[in-house]
Formats: C-alpha cells, structure tokens, sequence
C-alpha cells in the first residue's frame, strides 16, 4: 500500500514537472465575394508546427467553410493565453 502511495506520488510529481504546451495563434487577413468583405481575425492553429505556412494551411480550409478566402498572415505566434483582442477583429477572434 506504502509502495503504490509513492508510486502515484512520483507520477503526480513528474506530471507537474512537465512544461505547459504553448498554444500557437495566427493573426490573418481574409475576404469574402458578393457582397465584398474583408476580415481581420485571431485564430488557434491546431496540430503542427506554429509557422505561417501551418497556419495558412488550417486556415484555408477552416475559412473556406464558411464562405472565406484566405488573403494572409500576418503573424504567428506561441503563447499560454491568447493574443489580446484589439477590437480590430470584429468578430473574427478565434472564431476558427
């Protein structure tokens, strides 16, 4: 019993010890046909590596369901919180 105690003690500690992974977010410019729209927005790239081409890739086909069209990124970045939301995104932060 004593030895299943510090059995689950060590893995908790070893748990706690690992560092948090840091989420990656891209900052992005799309646009939208009939009516024309243009679109500032924040957005978590999941899976791979946190690069501009990554996000790209995500974004295309997140965006393309639902009528956009990816212009570009403007940047990336990784990070425990989220970007903060400036306003400029207008409801397009971490909306994908």
């Amino acid at each position: 019993m004593r030895l299943k105690h510090l059995i689950l003690a060590a893995g908790a500690t070893l748990v706690m010890a690992l560092p948090a992974s840091a989420a990656c977010y891209a900052e992005y410019r799309a646009q939208q046909q009939n009516p024309v729209q243009l679109a500032f927005g924040v957005a978590e790239i999941r899976g791979g590596s946190c690069d501009a081409q990554s996000a790209a890739t995500y974004l295309r086909s997140a965006l393309a369901r639902s009528g956009w069209t990816l212009s570009n990124i403007v940047s990336t970045v990784s990070s425990n919180s989220a970007p903060g939301n400036s306003g400029y995104t207008n409801g397009h932060y971490l909306r994908f």
